[in-house]
């Protein structure tokens, strides 16, 4: 139990590390602390966290995945493995939750970890655009596309934008500033800060998830209606003056971020992403109450003659609720996000009770921008993606048991 200590003591320091920068050392994260926990309950016979109402509905989604879509997959060994492996998320979120950020002391060290990695991975990206390669002389992926410090992979744009998000929300809720305006300067800087340095990175759907988040989270902001008014009407004010700026002097960043945003929205049905939202609809009408088994989207356009983009090999979705109903159906759909309401009503409840409407807002953005089902997003299996999506879960659940 020595050791375990030693762990749970550092390991909130590592895990902003662990977590961002390489996929397979976050898989491998996620897989040991869940590891330990289960340990760890064994070993105090502390198995209360399995009463949680929306592990159980997780255990429920695993269950069905095993017993009846993967008997009914296209590859039935390939889907029970993905099954089986899912069930790492809600263990890794849960671990975190009544373990590793189970103390104030704990969540501080993760904070302080997570603010340095945050700024790092912000200056990072700026001095990619700038000069073009970053610290570590990682070259852009594109002239339009950045990577930071992620070597060849440009989604560093989602990572500062739930980050940045989880490090604003840590701000308001542990009160580090104590003056009401001091709090409004804060949230209005660095939500500009964030939404300027995505808009370099040149990844269109964070932009989207960025700019829609902000909505939600000046919506709190401010006491009474005309605090939470001027505080958007700044907060949009400055945000044009930026888009402005780019405009004037980086004329090719705001037409990829802004103009082809607008042009993809009004020509979504011929868009790439609209012809791959169009094949995955098309795919699940084939088998609309199980789908077609987990992973194994890539093969079943082909296996059910669907050629809406010709000559494109399309991997997943790239949306989690129609990768849900292609591949697990509209069952696997509803249970899954089953779970996702769960976690809602478990993390805001209590909020909502004691009637802190501002903090209500934060907790929900950060489950929005991992969860919102509209916006497009990674494979559903993409194991670099989802270490960060129930990081967040587990953060709030934190958060919001304070509230209890």
């Amino acid at each position: 139990m020595h050791a375990l200590k030693i762990f749970e003591k550092y390991i909130p320091y590592l895990l902003p590390f662990l977590l961002i920068f390489f996929r397979g050392l976050a898989d491998l994260t996620v897989l040991l602390i869940g590891m330990l926990f289960i340990y760890k309950s064994y070993k105090d016979s502390n198995w209360l966290w399995t009463n949680e109402k929306w592990f159980k509905f997780s255990l429920i989604f695993i269950l069905y995945l095993l017993i009846i879509n993967s008997s009914l997959s296209i590859n039935p060994h390939d889907s029970i493995f993905y099954a089986v492996t899912f069930v790492r998320w809600p263990i890794f979120a849960i671990a975190l939750y009544f373990w590793i950020f189970k103390s104030n002391d704990s969540i501080n060290k993760f904070l302080v970890s997570l603010s340095l990695v945050l700024f790092f991975l912000i200056l990072d990206v700026w001095y990619q655009f700038i000069t073009g390669v970053d610290i570590f002389g990682y070259e852009k992926y594109s002239p339009g596309r950045l990577t930071g410090p992620l070597r060849n992979n440009p989604v560093i744009g989602i990572f500062i934008t739930k980050y940045l998000y989880l490090f604003l929300t840590s701000l308001i809720i542990f009160k580090i500033f104590d003056k009401k305006y001091l709090r409004l300067i804060s949230l209005i800087s660095l939500i500009c800060l964030g939404f300027i340095t995505v808009l370099i990175t040149g990844e269109r759907m964070s932009i989207i998830l960025f700019t829609s988040s902000i909505f939600i989270v000046m919506t709190g902001a401010g006491g009474h209606k005309i605090e939470k008014l001027y505080g958007l009407l700044i907060t949009i004010f400055l945000l044009l003056g930026c888009l402005e700026i780019m405009q004037l002097t980086y004329p090719l960043v705001a037409e990829r971020a802004i103009n082809s945003v607008v042009y993809k929205l009004q020509n979504f049905p011929e868009s790439d992403y609209g012809m791959v939202f169009r094949t995955a609809y098309h795919v699940w009408l084939q088998n609309p109450l199980f789908g077609g088994g987990l992973h194994q989207f890539k093969e079943l356009p082909n296996l059910y003659g669907i050629n809406i983009w010709d000559g494109a090999k399309i991997f997943h979705p790239h949306n989690h609720p129609l990768s849900l109903l292609a591949e697990t159906g509209i069952i696997g759909l509803v249970l899954f996000y089953t779970i996702i309401i769960q976690i809602l009503i478990k993390a805001l409840i209590p909020v909502i009770n004691k009637k802190e409407w501002f903090k209500l807002a934060l907790l929900f953005n950060l489950l929005y921008i991992c969860f919102f089902p509209f916006m497009t997003h990674f494979s559903f299996q993409h194991n670099w993606m989802n270490a960060t999506n129930w990081l967040i879960v587990g953060f709030v659940l934190a958060l919001a048991k304070k509230y209890e």
